[in-house]
């Protein structure tokens, strides 16, 4: 079943862009100069952004399918990420940003198991392929947080963190990637189960 192991990949790389929210603190406070408390302001933004996120994705999966809300909230996590590479500037452009990565990040999560209903999965496998997607999507809390750490120490300051923002960025694009074609074997198989 190519759309499960593609919905693993989704997870995996969705998951990757959740541990980044982890960076954004200590991002403010490294590349912004931050103390440790307005640091830890910036970083509270993107809890705030977590269930206003994932409920909006929710209703909108309903309306459109929940491969197109992941592909838009993989586009809005790959556009912050980026403009988190840029050299910082104003405040509010950092709130802007990390409030619209999070949204992305958020959405994303409220939306990736949904992609089972939309692939059809027969009921008889489902417990087997949730299994499945979980133990390889969630594989990030294994590597994510010694991967950025490498990073953050190996180009301390606002280049460790380019480097992070351009990991996820790379991981976001796979995860659009997956998406994309997740949503056209989804449509070829729902094609091949409806009569005509």
């Amino acid at each position: 079943m190519p759309a499960v192991w593609l919905q693993a990949v989704v997870v995996l790389c969705a998951y990757v862009g959740y541990k980044v929210t982890d960076d954004f603190s200590l991002f403010a406070r490294d590349a912004f100069g931050y103390d440790d408390v307005a640091a830890a302001r910036v970083g509270t933004i993107s809890f705030w952004m977590r269930p206003f996120a994932a409920v909006c994705a929710g209703v909108l999966a309903d309306k459109l399918t929940p491969s197109r809300v992941s592909a838009a909230s993989f586009a809005l996590l790959i556009a912050g990420c980026l403009a988190m590479t840029q050299q910082p500037g104003i405040h509010w452009i950092l709130v802007t940003t990390v409030a619209a990565t999070s949204v992305g990040v958020y959405a994303v999560r409220g939306v990736y198991f949904a992609l089972f209903g939309e692939s059809r999965t027969p009921m008889a496998v489902t417990g087997s392929a949730v299994g499945l997607v979980s133990v390889i999507g969630y594989t990030p809390d294994v590597f994510m947080g010694p991967l950025m750490g490498f990073l953050l120490d190996r180009s301390p300051g606002f280049a460790g963190h380019q480097h992070v923002f351009l990991l996820v960025s790379a991981f976001g694009m796979v995860g659009l990637a997956a998406t994309m074609l997740f949503a056209r074997v989804a449509r070829a198989s729902s094609a091949v189960k409806t009569p005509r």
